[in-house]
């Protein structure tokens, strides 16, 4: 059995996992798969098996393209031997950079609820999807200035690519799905959306029309997290963003993420990230220098 390649891509600046590439030649990898908390897209280049999320179970078979968006359990079970690529997105990755196509990508390849995460490509597509992914191998096995810059780009490239093929075939809407994961879903695009002003689980769950018992008891079975914790973790990534990339006060930070107290906002990130947002902000700007 041939050992599977994995590739890294780590941001420099703030020394967290942006992007990983798996090369897979079967399906050991997600035999083993714990956890679900980073956004997935596997290339079948060769091989045929079956896929399965929630209740639903569907073929594969060469020049397939399937994506997951966080927290979406999945299995994976191969026929025999598989050639293939798996690439997984750190949650902060879409947010890292200053251009908008990671969001549209994320908007594009994610964000439905309720469609088949596999798409049947053609040899074309797929020889477009593999040659930023070549390049992106090549530049990583460079040890030059600037390649994790250079491999974000390539990166961003595929990213394109993948979102055109998606945009091309529509959408295509999967068997009958149980309504924990219509919920699981909802409940993700929910604080997607409004997580800026709205802070308390129980504003979800009135947004979903759920007891906020029975939505916190969904959350920790099927993504593994509390819904405080999945808000907390929104905010917190945004919070990142803002303090990276921008050169905002953090009293206007802590305002435009919901917090009337720059000094409840600054205990809420220690709290959850163990340094204050001062201090993640000057490391990250001593690192550039």
């Amino acid at each position: 059995m041939n050992e599977q390649l994995k590739i890294e891509l780590i941001n420099p600046q703030t020394n967290v996992l942006a992007f990983k590439l798996i090369q897979l030649n079967n399906d050991d990898y997600f035999k083993s798969l714990k956890s679900f908390n980073c956004y997935k897209i596997i290339l079948i280049k060769k091989g045929k098996g079956q896929l399965t999320f929630d209740t639903a179970t569907y073929d594969f078979s060469e020049n397939c393209l399937i994506r997951f968006p966080i927290y979406q359990p999945f299995q994976i079970d191969a026929d025999g031997p598989i050639d293939g690529i798996l690439l997984q997105f750190h949650p902060d990755f879409f947010w890292n950079h200053k251009y908008d196509m990671e969001l549209t990508s994320k908007q594009v390849l994610f964000k439905s609820i309720g469609e088949i995460p596999l798409i049947k490509i053609s040899d074309e597509e797929m020889a477009q999807l593999l040659h930023p992914l070549d390049n992106l191998l090549s530049e990583l096995n460079d040890n030059r200035l600037g390649r994790y810059d250079i491999g974000i780009s390539w990166v961003k490239i595929f990213m394109i690519y993948a979102s055109r093929i998606k945009e091309e075939r529509g959408v295509i809407r999967s068997k009958a799905l149980s309504e924990v994961y219509h919920l699981t879903r909802e409940l993700i695009n929910a604080v997607e959306v409004h997580f800026h002003y709205r802070h308390r689980p129980a504003d979800y769950a009135k947004l979903l029309n759920v007891n906020i018992k029975t939505l916190n008891r969904m959350a920790k079975q099927h993504l593994g997290k509390t819904v405080g914790d999945i808000i907390s973790d929104r905010i917190i990534t945004q919070a990142k963003h803002e303090l990276y990339l921008s050169d905002k006060p953090i009293k206007q930070i802590a305002f435009d993420l919901g917090f009337h107290d720059v000094a409840y906002f600054s205990r809420f990130f220690k709290t959850q990230t163990a340094t204050s947002p001062e201090m993640y902000r000057k490391s990250l700007r001593s690192d550039a220098l």
